[in-house]
Order: C-alpha cells, then sequence, then structure tokens
C-alpha cells in the first residue's frame, strides 16, 4: 500500500481537540505481527489504526506533528543515545 498525499493531509487534518477520543483506534490494543513481509507491514498497522498521525492509548488521545524544520529522527536519536552512554 502507498501512502498518498491526500491521505497524509487527511491524516494531518484532525484536530485532537475536537475529535471524539472514543472513535480512535487504540494502540494500546495494537499487536504487531513480526511474520508479515516488510511491504505488508504499513497496510497491516493502516488497517488496525486507521490513522498512524492520530490514535488513542487507553483515555489518552495522541495526535503526532513534525516540525518540517527539525533534525531527522535518527540524529536525534543516535545524540540521545550517545550522550546516555556518556552519562550526561
Amino acid at each position: 500500500m502507498m501512502i498518498t498525499p491526500k491521505m497524509v493531509d487527511d491524516f494531518m487534518s484532525v484536530n485532537i481537540e475536537t475529535v471524539d477520543i472514543g472513535k480512535l483506534a487504540d494502540i494500546s490494543m495494537l499487536e504487531l505481527d513480526n511474520s508479515l513481509p516488510k511491504e505488508n507491514r504499513l497496510t497491516y498497522v493502516l488497517e488496525k489504526l486507521k490513522n498512524p498521525l492520530c490514535f488513542r492509548y487507553g483515555d489518552m488521545g495522541i495526535k503526532l506533528e513534525f516540525d518540517d524544520n527539525a533534525p531527522p529522527i535518527q540524529e536525534v536519536l543516535t545524540n540521545f543515545l550517545i550522550r546516555k552512554k556518556s552519562g550526561l
């Protein structure tokens, strides 16, 4: 499955302040299936969550947002792990 720009716009357009939290998929119930081929995992997650950027964990609504000017997540995690390893 390919994620289209329209899908991303739809995912991002959800207002976490006004959405009915009860209608969001509960990520705490999501069980990842590592036996699936990598090319099928995205489809599996989309089928379960419907919106991978807006979901709930129990009674808490969560919306992921990304800053276009932020460093890549790999860089942030690498720097974090380096700091942890050095005791900072």
